[in-house]
């Protein structure tokens, strides 16, 4: 039954957004002084957009509430506004700094602080039209949600009985179509630059719309692990079936370490002996779920001939841990583009001087300041979109059906093993040979 107002009409909802508007209206006519903060934790990726954290994050900003006699939202699409008066912009910046090491692992951490950004701020004095007019697309957008979950079924968290139905759909799932590849590129002393690797990895949006779009699988950690161990052998699988019109130069894999401790990955490994080089990458919180085993498992590739890759290190990750003691044989850290300050460069090198700046990979590139604030460092390896789109364009230039593709085409066809971006290539020849770059600068 619908509640009602007085006089019989239909009472409206009350929301996160509602409350928000409602509050920003008030504020109009005492805008002096006062400012907003918008964080944008709806644009995380969905694996790194945990209810946990983002509860961590909500928390984070109650003692700004009673210091600066503010008001805090956490609205239905996991954002964080916070409207305050007589707030320094530094005590803002302090806190955003904060969220960005708690939320690292997502690229949108490494953004600029802008409107299309981690977090967008607003000096009501002078944006407040432009702070009104967010908070009323807010309302109409979460009005137009609820209209449509009405009409489409509800996600589940996943959970042991779903986890099972999902584990049921794997076999009839392309899986191949879900895995995707990126160059890491070795820049020489003669700054010449080759492919030294092929990361491949599988994107989780996809795989949600194809295998279960009715269960959020990362809703649950411990089970997501369990599921990813049974997708890491079809990734093996897919890859030794790839028909690759020319083997990388080595694959690089992101794996459990049961995975890579299993028969399935010594066959592979058997399969491209003496034709392509392999190796593993570890995550931080893998490895400290099982210390001792990563230490087990790291000789053990090193003994079959793999490299391995402590990945997903960035500034915040670095202040805390000495990499050299994993004793990887590449170190990969996320850049960012704070780490071009002059006080960050310096932590970075005192952290990564231990470890050689010749084993480490600089991953996230987007852009030829990432590329040349690493070269300048002393690091060789580089990985991220300013490099995709580099090996796009000089595959173009050598590619003789260049003239029907653009750059994003030719990049998207990159990165991916199959699939109709794949087959829309008039050269496969040319898209698994990864062609030596010409010189950075």
């Amino acid at each position: 039954m619908n509640a009602t107002a007085f006089g019989g009409k239909p009472q409206e909802v009350i929301t996160p957004e509602s409350l928000l508007y409602d509050a920003a209206e008030r504020i109009g006519r005492i805008r002096d002084g006062r400012l907003a903060l918008h964080i944008h934790l709806s644009r995380l990726q969905p694996q790194n957009r945990e209810e946990n954290k983002v509860r961590i994050a909500f928390r984070m900003f109650e003692s700004m509430v009673d210091i600066f006699h503010g008001q805090l939202f956490l609205l239905t699409n996991s954002d964080v506004m916070l409207i305050c008066k007589d707030a320094r912009i530094a005590d803002l910046d302090g806190i955003v700094y904060k969220l960005k090491a708690l939320f690292s692992k997502d690229p949108l951490a490494f953004t600029e602080d802008d409107d299309n950004g981690f977090a967008t701020f607003y000096d009501l004095t002078v944006r407040y039209d432009d702070f009104l007019e967010v908070a009323a697309q807010m309302v109409a957008e979460v009005k137009k949600r609820k209209a449509a979950q009405q009409t489409v079924p509800q996600i589940q968290d996943l959970d042991a009985k779903s986890l099972t139905r999902v584990l049921s759909r794997i076999g009839s799932v392309d899986i191949a179509g879900v895995v995707r590849r990126q160059p890491c590129v070795r820049i020489t002393e003669d700054n010449a630059a080759e492919v030294m690797f092929q990361e491949f990895y599988m994107s989780i949006a996809d795989l949600q719309k194809v295998l279960a779009p009715d269960v959020n699988l990362l809703a649950n950690r411990w089970l997501f692990q369990h599921l990813s161990q049974v997708l890491d052998l079809k990734v093996l699988s897919v890859l030794q079936d790839a028909g690759f019109r020319k083997l990388p130069t080595a694959y690089s894999l992101n794996l459990n370490m049961a995975t890579a401790e299993s028969p399935m990955f010594d066959r592979f490994l058997a399969s491209i002996r003496g034709r392509a080089g392999m190796f593993v990458e570890f995550q931080l919180a893998d490895i400290f779920s099982n210390l001792d085993g990563f230490f087990r498992c790291r000789d053990t590739l090193k003994a079959k001939g793999c490299g391995t890759v402590l990945d997903g290190m960035s500034t915040i990750t670095l202040e805390f841990l000495d990499a050299e003691l994993y004793d990887t044989d590449y170190v990969k850290v996320s850049w960012s583009n704070d780490m071009a300050s002059d006080v960050l460069t310096a932590n970075l090198t005192d952290a990564l001087g231990p470890v050689g700046f010749d084993r480490v990979i600089l991953s996230r590139c987007d852009s030829e300041t990432a590329i040349e604030w690493g070269l300048d460092l002393g690091i060789r390896h580089f990985q991220g979109r300013y490099l995709d789109s580099m090996v796009s364009a000089v595959t173009m230039t050598k590619c003789d059906k260049a003239e029907a593709c653009t750059l994003q085409q030719c990049t998207q066809r990159h990165g991916v093993i199959s699939g109709r971006p794949r087959v829309d290539c008039g050269n496969n020849d040319m898209l698994d040979a990864f062609p030596s770059l010409k010189a950075i600068r």
